[in-house]
């Protein structure tokens, strides 16, 4: 490791960004030189396409197949199966999955060195390495690709320590399976704060070097909604996050917000969907469904999840954003028990950003 004289190595496995929202909420980077963040992924095959009435019955055969001694072959094929019938919204299915996978998990810590250009860490200079791999049924590390790489040397210096590190395969229902994962590797210098130019112009250039990249399209847009929401580029690194890192709850919501915003009720409830139906969405998921579903008409709905929505915020929320909460309550209860002779008062559904 580094001398003393040089600081401590931030390896942080994961550049965290918890609770981000469109809102005046500043981003809180989660640096530790342990902590190693595995993101699961969806199945990285063609799942099956059902129609709504077929997901009830999908979900049953696949929890029955799961219940016996499946072969591998079959445990994906429920895996995939459970996804497919999550996604058009029934519940049981979601909370299945929520329940019974378990994603991979290393289990050993590796030690690493700061694998570039000393001098890049002497000028705090941050690289951001995404490593998308697979352990199969045995613990086994395959078929590994970096989505965001540093010099060539380094980044096969990274890659060789994890070909060394033992692994936990993933689980469904307790059967193992051969699943992808993927590694976010922040390397910087943990002496160097960034101010909101920095991250911006870091965020940019990481999208901007790799433009197939999930996470640093998602970095962007968060960056953007919290530092610069009406910069005319946030909705494009919006869309292109969304398009790229699709299970990204955050990402799906923010854009179902603008199509809520432009009239676009049911291409906002797409959007939302996947997160909407999780066992404990998020209060802004659950306000963003709400909003589409007034638009659409739904007016019981739409109430319903506005109040799931009020009932599911913790109780630090700022006092602002929960007295906007109440009052679009308020708003669609209005407008939701009018007299059908009389025209009910115009509410729209949205309310601008967020």
């Amino acid at each position: 490791m580094l001398p003393a004289s040089h600081g401590h190595l931030s390896l942080a496995m994961g550049y965290h960004l918890w609770g981000v929202t469109s809102h005046n909420e500043e981003v809180t980077e989660q640096l530790s030189l342990s902590a190693l963040g595995e993101a699961r992924l969806r199945p990285d095959f063609a799942l099956p396409e059902l129609e709504p009435t077929q997901a009830p019955g999908v979900f049953a055969e696949a929890v029955q197949t799961l219940k016996g001694t499946p072969s591998d072959a079959e445990v994906l094929r429920a895996w995939g199966d459970l996804h497919a019938a999550c996604d058009l919204a029934l519940q049981e299915a979601c909370r299945f999955l929520d329940a019974e996978f378990i994603p991979s998990k290393n289990l050993d810590d590796p030690d690493f060195e700061y694998p570039f250009d000393r001098k890049l860490l002497e000028r705090g200079i941050f690289l951001t390495v995404v490593f998308r791999y697979r352990i199969d049924a045995e613990g086994r590390l395959q078929d590994g690709e970096f989505i965001e790489w540093g010099p060539r040397e380094g980044t096969r210096q990274i890659a060789a320590k994890y070909k060394a590190v033992r692994f936990r395969p993933a689980t469904l229902a307790g059967h193992r399976l051969d699943a992808p994962t993927q590694i976010f590797m922040l390397l910087g210098p943990m002496w160097v704060t960034l101010m909101t130019p920095g991250k911006l112009e870091w965020a940019w250039r990481r999208a901007n070097s790799f433009p197939e990249s999930g996470p640093a399209w998602t970095n962007l847009a968060m960056q953007l909604a919290v530092h610069a929401p009406d910069d005319p580029r946030f909705p494009k690194a919006l869309e292109r996050a969304h398009a790229l890192a699709p299970l990204s709850w955050w990402a799906a919501t923010e854009v179902a917000w603008q199509r809520v915003l432009a009239g676009q009720y049911a291409a906002a409830l797409m959007a939302v969907r996947p997160a909407w139906h999780r066992e404990r969405p998020h209060p802004y998921v659950l306000e963003t469904a709400a909003a589409a579903l007034f638009g659409l008409g739904c007016c019981e709905e739409a109430l319903k999840e506005q109040e799931r929505a009020m009932g599911s915020l913790p109780k630090d929320w700022p006092q602002l954003e929960q007295e906007r909460f109440r009052g679009k309550l308020k708003e669609y209860q209005t407008a939701c028990v009018a007299p059908p002779a009389a025209p009910a008062p115009h509410v729209s559904a949205g309310s601008g950003p967020r």
